[in-house]
């Protein structure tokens, strides 16, 4: 944080944003106050409790109100985006017109809500306007782009190169292929808004499939006398032996049968067809991935380097008292 020597270049202006700014919505007044300074650009308490409110929307709901650790942790994220914003600003970054982007965003949002009703619905009980969620989607892209720029861009390939062998022989525990198992399947989907009825007669089904497997028809001969059910499908799955599913099929034999299994998706009736150990992947596997790696560490500690040279040179200020008296961040959203 810079010293007072700094402040009196914007005195006067800091002056001016701290007096209260009062903001009519819905008929609810809101007292905003700022809170932060950069560059002689306010940060605002209503920033920073949108902040927590739409990362509780996209990301991990809040369950109580942030520690004051938690809020000067999220302010100062704030604070490093508005660094980026300006200095992205001074180079023609912020020129292009970014609405495609941004709706293209919010949209990926909305097929992680499932709809864009649910978006608008859990906008509404955390009190976001959609204007407020697209300028703080519009930031994180410039902040993409500047930083994609500035400091993916600008890694050399050659050292990357250099540094690839050696990363691989110091981190070979990071890359191992993991074991597995390939197996075919028969799902029996049920749909969560089933009847009981239709439930009961699902399960009647795949009791019945798995029947027939035990006194000797193939998965083929299954296939062919059922493709025509919809609610029968039919697979060939390899997954990691770790998870809930590889487990069970992985205690089986080659040619060995369970089921029917009860997964999320309904039923599922399962036969090994192999067992693949983990093993140790070789360089020229990874070493693609290894360059991203490389090129992400060394962006990630020039950019860390910009930011404390930003700091030092360029007048910013926590105001601590105001950043103490922020308040109502994660309420109870309405039902």
């Amino acid at each position: 944080m810079r010293t007072l020597k700094h402040l009196s270049k914007t005195t006067l202006y800091i002056n001016f944003l701290l007096s209260i700014i009062v903001v009519f919505s819905d008929a609810q007044v809101l007292i905003d106050g700022v809170i932060a300074v950069v560059n002689e650009q306010a940060i605002t308490q209503s920033e920073l409790v949108n902040e927590f409110r739409i990362r509780s929307i996209i990301d991990k709901p809040m369950t109580q109100e942030p520690t004051e650790e938690e809020k000067r942790e999220r302010l100062n994220h704030i604070i490093n985006r508005k660094f980026v914003l300006q200095e992205a600003d001074r180079i023609g970054i912020t020129d292009t017109d970014r609405k495609k982007q941004v709706a293209e965003r919010i949209a990926t949002m909305q097929e992680k809500l499932t709809s864009k009703k649910e978006l608008d619905q859990a906008l509404q009980r955390h009190e976001i306007e959609i204007q407020t969620l697209e300028k703080w989607v519009y930031e994180l892209i410039i902040f993409d782009d500047y930083y994609r720029l500035k400091f993916i861009n600008s890694v050399n390939r050659k050292e990357i190169d250099d540094l690839a062998p050696q990363y691989f022989e110091t981190n070979k525990d990071q890359f191992i292929a993991p074991a597995t198992v390939t197996f075919r399947s028969i799902l029996i989907k049920v749909a969560q808004e089933s009847s009981e009825t239709e439930k009961k007669s699902l399960k009647m089904l795949a009791d019945r499939i798995s029947v027939l497997l035990k006194q000797g028809d193939e998965f083929a001969e299954v296939m062919q006398n059922y493709k025509t059910n919809n609610s029968v499908s039919f697979d060939s799955p390899t997954l990691k032996v770790d998870t809930q599913l590889g487990t069970i099929v992985s205690q089986l034999k080659p040619n060995d049968r369970k089921g029917p299994i009860a997964v999320p998706e309904g039923y599922r009736i399962v036969e090994l067809v192999k067992k693949t150990p983990s093993r140790q992947k070789q360089y020229s596997e990874v070493k693609d991935e290894i360059a991203i790696l490389i090129r992400n560490n060394i962006a990630e500690n020039s950019f860390k380097k910009w930011l404390t040279r930003q700091k030092e040179d360029d007048p910013w200020y926590i105001l601590d008292d105001a950043l103490e008296r922020v308040s109502g961040i994660g309420i109870q959203p309405k039902k």
